[in-house]
């Protein structure tokens, strides 16, 4: 939460205005994040891609302009409430040294899949490309 305070604070994240879809069909969209706080445009885009899948069987939405969002598994698993399969997966500045690199130069780049499962169960994987997530 203290990242997403800082962020305000120091004017990297837009605290007005909403997400816009810039394009869309009936079962994709690019949504503009304006800006805005990542939590924000992340729900927007799941929602949407829940009706989608919903009315069109499958819902792929993608985001640009958009900050960090916090926990990938939160948004594929609100597929799971609607008995659908979940996916979410972000990019991140800089901030792995790759093998027998120097310097920073990939992502932690999280992503995650829920899928229902029988009586009850899941199955959900919230995994980054690091060793390590950002937020831990």
């Amino acid at each position: 939460m203290d990242m997403y305070v800082k962020d305000i604070q120091a004017g990297i994240c837009a605290v007005n205005g909403e997400p816009v879809v810039d394009k869309e069909n009936a079962a994709t969209a690019l949504v503009n994040g304006n800006n805005l706080l990542g939590p924000v445009v992340a729900n927007f885009c799941m929602n949407l891609a829940i009706r989608k899948a919903r009315e069109a069987g499958i819902g792929w939405v993608v985001a640009h302009g958009s900050n960090h969002f916090g926990i990938a598994g939160y948004y594929a698993m609100k597929a799971l409430k609607e008995n659908m399969i979940g996916m979410s997966f972000t990019n991140t500045s800089p901030l792995v040294v790759p093998t027998r690199g120097k310097e920073r130069t990939l992502g932690t780049n999280p992503l995650s899949v829920a899928a229902p499962g029988k009586d009850g169960d899941s199955f959900v994987l919230d995994t980054a490309t690091s060793a390590v997530a950002l937020g831990k």
